[in-house]
């Protein structure tokens, strides 16, 4: 039988006026302390996409190409 493989985030959606884009905070649920965050939500997306996309064993880092510097919360 195939091993299940799944992905659990807390995430934080917000802008800082109403004009500007949303923005993102993604939070693995395993790993609470490290946070990813986003300037758009195409940035995000397209790292969900590739979550989803990749064979196993190849995303258990995560990829920073689509984050901004972490910021405080």
């Amino acid at each position: 039988m195939p091993e299940t493989i799944h992905h659990s985030y807390m995430l934080r959606l917000w802008r800082e006026r109403s004009a500007e884009p949303w923005r993102v905070t993604l939070i693995a649920v395993a790993q609470p302390n490290e946070r990813r965050h986003f300037d758009t939500l195409e940035g995000w997306f397209a790292v969900l996409r590739e979550q989803a996309s990749v064979e196993r064993g190849l995303n258990d880092d995560w990829n920073t190409t689509y984050c901004t510097p972490s910021e405080s919360s």
